[in-house]
């Protein structure tokens, strides 16, 4: 019997202890969160893999794993990591929603979910020279943490506590500019025996971006998939504008 794979390339995903698969607050330290992530690369173990312990009986792997990818801010270059299936959950299980003004988070009237909007997500179009957009990028800036403070006064702590929401922006990733195309040969995708091995991209687009980290340019071949060219936040004057309006004053 073939195997058949939870998720597919450019599918966004997560390691299942992430705190907004569960609550719609990050509490405690930031950095401790692991990456909204792409899939890069689908791959089938073959019969050989041991995912059963001989020994008790007990379950200690599967055959199922994803290549993803995440944006590593510090570093300012993408990460690749291997995560086998049962240990991701996909976007739609996240709680994440825009931070409008001063509203009543509990109440799912007012919540304000990003999953349609990503949903909706199309590849990005190539076009030499366009801006694009990792697919995670909204959802990393978007990420909140809450904390509670009291206040002591005079060595008196005060019975009222105060709530801090705000914005936790670790694995956001910069705007990225499109200057190569090619298509995948698509080589060691099966088995000898005709069953498959790995699903990988047909089309790979090379991206280039400041990286701060290094004080220097970087290019990176990676699926199409990945990218988006939607502006995921507006700006005043609009990425990937044609033509601009000639100035007319004298």
């Amino acid at each position: 019997m073939s195997l058949v794979n939870k998720f597919k390339i450019g599918d966004i995903v997560t390691f299942k202890t992430h705190p907004l698969l569960y609550d719609r607050y990050i509490k405690g330290d930031g950095k401790l969160v692991p990456p909204f992530m792409v899939v890069k690369e689908v791959y089938f173990e073959d019969n050989k893999k041991k995912v059963v312990d001989t020994n008790n009986g007990k379950k200690i792997g599967e055959r199922i794993k994803y290549t993803c990818l995440f944006f590593d801010d510090n570093k300012s270059e993408f990460t690749d990591v291997v995560v086998y299936e049962s240990m991701l959950m996909d976007f739609t299980s996240f709680y994440i929603s825009k931070l409008d003004g001063e509203k009543n988070d509990s109440d799912d009237s007012e919540y304000k979910s990003l999953i349609n909007e990503v949903s909706e997500y199309k590849s990005a179009n190539y076009e030499y020279g366009n801006i694009v957009y990792f697919k995670t990028k909204k959802l990393e800036i978007l990420k909140k943490r809450t904390s509670v403070k009291k206040e002591i006064i005079n060595g008196v702590t005060k019975d009222e506590k105060k709530e801090t929401i705000q914005y936790v922006v670790n694995y956001a990733s910069p705007e990225f500019v499109l200057c190569g195309y090619k298509k995948e040969l698509g080589e060691d995708l099966f088995y000898p025996n005709g069953s498959r091995k790995k699903i990988i991209s047909k089309v790979s687009y090379k991206v280039k971006w400041f990286n701060s980290n290094q004080m220097k340019f970087s290019e990176q071949y990676l699926p199409k998939k990945c990218f988006i060219d939607e502006q995921p936040f507006e700006t005043l004057v609009p990425h990937n504008t044609k033509s601009k309006k000639k100035d007319t004053k004298s």
